[in-house]
């Protein structure tokens, strides 16, 4: 890595993220638990990839030990990263709660996770209800609604019940 494009430290970090909403800190943490598990997925094919280099007996010496050099250095590579993203994560976890809300882990593994109910793989919610973050509710799209998607579900609620038995509003 160059001198130039040095990873963001942890406390910058930190100080980057105290503005966002809640929902980004969620789909940052989404982010970077997926960038995880494809680090962790990479280090499982090259430490493979390396084992059949070191039993393969029709490579050159040379060209067997390079390869396997060059893997194994991969590995120690990505697992600093993994352990960096990690950090992020734990640094999200904590702006969550200081904010007094409930941490709720994430999984980018691909591995499905039940978040409020609804199914969820890779950060996606996958039935078309909508899902509660922090009592507020939030399309599937991962972001807040907006004032005029909300203004057009209220309508249509509105007149949903108008159509009903005129008994007024139910709250």
């Amino acid at each position: 890595m160059s001198a130039e494009a040095q990873p963001i430290s942890p406390a910058r970090f930190a100080l980057a993220i105290q503005d966002l909403p809640v929902e980004n800190l969620y789909s940052k943490a989404r982010e970077i638990s997926n960038s995880i598990a494809h680090l962790e997925r990479s280090n499982k094919q090259l430490q493979e990839y390396s084992d059949s280099i070191r039993g393969d007996s029709t490579i050159p010496d040379g060209t067997r030990e390079e390869g396997d050099r060059e893997c194994l250095e991969a590995i120690k590579e990505n697992e600093v990263v993994i352990e960096r993203q990690k950090e992020r994560i734990e640094l999200l976890k904590r702006e969550v709660e200081s904010r007094g809300g409930k941490w709720h882990e994430v999984n980018g593994g691909g591995e499905k996770t039940r978040v409020n109910g609804a199914q969820e793989t890779n950060g996606h919610v996958e039935d078309s209800s909508e899902a509660v973050q922090n009592g507020s509710r939030v399309s599937n799209s991962g972001g807040g609604l907006t004032d005029e998607e909300l203004q057009r579900r209220m309508m249509e609620r509105m007149a949903e019940q108008d159509d009903d038995d005129g008994d007024g509003i139910h709250l």
